[in-house]
């Protein structure tokens, strides 16, 4: 496996254990600014290149939680973020981007780590600052499974939800919602690691219900329209489906909208994936049957905490990665308990009352 799953990395590396779970208490306590003794130190400066053009919400509201704890840290720092649309749809623009962020010289650049191109462009800087410690610290988003072939010059820190495990849940619920009977596709993102780690999970955990047979998966590439016409598709091939598992909130989405135009009502069943503003909308008028919901801004409290703390001089502490909490949710939830996973998830980004108006607009080249 090209990767390690949590699990098998804190056993390989037990002196782990320890740090993530004193850190893992940091990130969930009230802010410690910084010593007084320490503000006047140079502004830090650092770059964010997130493929955050999408209707998930997660990237915004990591950004939001970074920049509030950060605040309340009593951080200097100057932020710039690069946009882009996820999937790896335009890499020719995400490397110019990255070119961009380094010509600018950040003390911290935070990437992602999805599509083979995002694999190269990262294992490149990995390998330019292990060979002359110049560079930037690399702290890697929405990845918790260190990469095996990366021992020896692994990122500051990966950081996330922990995608294997919350596809497990997912397949256990969903496994139990189906009986273990009939068919089911699968919309995949694209080539890439979010594909891997939920969607060929999912379909590994349910291989153990052998009434429940997977008869085709598409490519999406992330793309609500994409995953609309997908399933479609499958409705016509398969009209016996009992459900279709998207692998991100976009996929899900489009999903539900091609469900609903084919006046199905709520077969198949489709579920989501991350539990952003949108989902826990449809979660409330039932199209989605299951979401497995991140506690969203502690990523960006994590992002906050480790460089306070390697400003510190302590960033030996730090552990390798982080993994926030996570909690299954259904749509026979009472919505009070919905709301309570709200306060707690969005604590810095705000519980949203009901689904946004998200406008996706172009990606810029340049930060900010």
């Amino acid at each position: 496996m090209q990767y390690w799953d949590i699990g098998s990395y804190l056993g390989r590396y037990p002196d782990q254990q320890s740090l993530l779970h004193d850190f893992t208490a940091r990130v969930r306590s009230a802010p410690r600014p910084l010593p007084a003794d320490m503000s006047d130190r140079p502004v830090v400066r650092v770059a964010l290149l997130y493929p955050d053009l999408q209707a998930s919400d997660y990237w915004q509201r990591n950004l939001t939680a970074f920049e509030r704890r950060a605040r309340a840290l009593g951080l200097n720092l100057s932020i710039t973020v690069y946009s882009s649309q996820p999937g790896g749809i335009d890499p020719m623009l995400q490397a110019e981007q990255l070119r961009v962020a380094l010509a600018g010289q950040p003390d911290y650049l935070v990437y992602t780590l999805d599509t083979p191109i995002h694999h190269r462009l990262a294992e490149r800087l990995l390998a330019m600052s292990s060979a002359d410690r110049a560079g930037p610290k690399i702290i890697l988003q929405n990845i918790t499974t260190p990469l095996r072939a990366w021992d020896g010059m692994q990122p500051f820190l990966y950081v996330g939800f922990d995608h294997i495990e919350g596809s497990r849940m997912l397949a256990r619920h969903l496994a139990g919602m189906t009986s273990g009977q009939g068919e089911v596709v699968v919309l995949y993102a694209g080539d890439g690691y979010i594909s891997e780690v939920r969607g060929d999970t999912f379909i590994r955990e349910i291989a153990a219900f052998p009434g429940l047979r997977v008869r085709a998966t598409y490519l999406t590439h992330l793309q609500m329209d994409v995953a609309r016409r997908a399933t479609e598709d499958a409705l016509k091939r398969y009209p016996n489906a009992v459900l279709i598992y998207a692998c991100a909130t976009d996929i899900a989405l489009g999903a539900v909208a091609a469900v609903a135009n084919a006046g199905r009502g709520d077969t198949p069943l489709v579920n989501g994936w991350g539990g952003g503003a949108e989902e826990l909308h449809l979660i409330g008028t039932g199209a989605l049957a299951a979401t497995i919901m991140r506690m969203n801004d502690d990523a960006g409290v994590a992002m906050a905490e480790a460089i306070a703390m390697d400003l510190q001089g302590e960033g030996h502490r730090v552990p390798q990665l982080f993994s926030g909490d996570m909690v299954l949710v259904t749509r026979d939830m009472e919505a009070a308990t919905i709301d309570h996973l709200k306060q707690r998830a969005f604590r810095y980004s705000g519980a949203p009352a009901d689904a946004p108006s998200r406008q996706i607009l172009p990606a810029p080249l340049t930060g900010r």
